[in-house]
């Protein structure tokens, strides 16, 4: 009996306090709509029913609870036994709204696309002389995923056809789009390529030994390309700074391509800045030159020239001008680019394999998005160098 007692007073309870809930809801959310007399008997009602808890007499509170219930949902009208979810749906949007706002006006995160930062920040890479091990099965797999940002991927051709020709690739960012038997595979480049196309061994390719020739017969099924896949990092990147102060030479920015030839309509890049409204540059043996002086500071730019992971800064082959159709800015050594007085210069510190300012000259003030601060994943094992998260300079 006394058992029987203790639970229907524990319903009884919970009735109560439910109630409560309710009444607070509803004078909560319509405070500015309500009459003097509707808000006076909520609080009232309030006031009775914590009394009714206080004094443990569940049972006389009941039909009081009952009643302050219905004026609850008149007031504030929600499916039964729906406040709770009301209010926490109402909770998560405005978290979400808090975190949208946050992210477009305070710090907001990037993927690296692309090697044009390598080493400092790794764009999205692919390991092809890989052989999977125990780490690539299931569930081990989604752990190395999760710290290194690390999957082993090999892809089968969708659809039997003929491996067409490089000219019919499409190209985006560091991946090609090819269709084959009317199915479109999107393979990174280094699943493709031993030695990738370049100015440098003059637009000479070498297919990895798996991938099929073109004009090959591929069956559906066959795998064409596999390799440890490693995705870009991920960067914060701090948008508060630059409404106050001019970002320096030797930050790491995102920048909007927005106005800007031979890139992307409406994207973003990351690259270093190098160059500071109304100075003159030029590329000499591997150095930045800024009006006639080496630039050796910040630190940054000694790196550049000195660590054996960075290879300074290169001129542009005519082949590549050529390729981007653009007249030459940094061709020879000779070369000089006068920035306006609005303009900043942005190079990747992989000048060898970066779409920059030595193309499109530069970039306006109110394209600056941000700088770059901080890589919060992957974890670790970003690059070759077996970097780990944390700041970027």
């Amino acid at each position: 009996m006394n058992l029987f007692q203790s639970a229907e007073q524990k319903k009884q309870r919970k009735h109560i306090e439910h109630a409560i809930f309710q009444v607070k809801y509803a004078r909560r959310m319509k405070d500015d709509l309500i009459t003097a007399e509707i808000r006076d008997r909520l609080w009232q009602l309030q006031v009775d029913l914590k009394a009714h808890l206080k004094s443990k007499h569940y049972a006389e509170g009941v039909a009081l609870a009952d009643n302050a219930s219905a004026l609850a949902r008149d007031v504030h009208p929600a499916p039964r036994k729906a406040y709770a979810l009301r209010e926490n749906v109402e909770v998560i949007v405005v978290v979400l709204a808090v975190a949208l706002g946050f992210r477009t006006y305070f710090f907001q995160p990037y993927q690296i696309p692309t090697g044009s930062m390598q080493p400092t920040l790794y764009g999205i890479t692919a390991q092809a002389e890989y052989e999977p091990n125990w780490t690539d099965k299931v569930p081990v797999r989604f752990g190395k995923f999760l710290l290194t940002g690390s999957r082993y991927k090999s892809i089968e051709a969708k659809a039997a056809g003929v491996m067409p020709g490089s000219q019919f690739w499409k190209s985006a960012d560091t991946y090609y789009v090819i269709n084959i038997g009317g199915k479109n595979h999107k393979i990174h480049k280094d699943m493709i390529f031993e030695q990738e196309p370049s100015a440098e061994n003059n637009w000479h390719a070498i297919l990895n030994p798996w991938f099929p020739e073109p004009g090959t017969r591929v069956q559906k099924g066959d795998v064409i390309a596999k390799g440890l896949l490693k995705q870009g990092d991920h960067i914060i990147v701090n948008r508060v700074s630059v409404n106050f102060v001019r970002p320096s030479r030797g930050n790491i920015v995102v920048f909007s391509t927005t106005g800007l030839p031979l890139v992307r309509a409406n994207s973003a890049y990351i690259k270093r800045l190098t160059g500071l409204p109304g100075e003159t540059i030029s590329i000499r043996d591997g150095r930045l030159i800024v009006d006639g002086e080496v630039v050796d500071e910040p630190w940054q730019f000694e790196r550049q020239y000195e660590d054996e992971n960075y290879s300074g800064y290169s001129n542009p082959s005519p082949q590549i001008y050529a390729r981007y159709h653009t007249a030459p800015l940094f061709a020879d050594p000779s070369s000089e680019l006068l920035l306006g007085e609005d303009e900043f210069l942005m190079m990747g510190d992989n000048t060898y394999h970066s779409l920059d300012g030595r193309y499109f000259g530069g970039v306006p003030a109110k394209n600056i998005i941000g700088t770059g601060v901080f890589v919060p994943w992957p974890f670790f094992n970003r690059g070759i160098h077996d970097d780990k998260a944390g700041f970027v300079y």
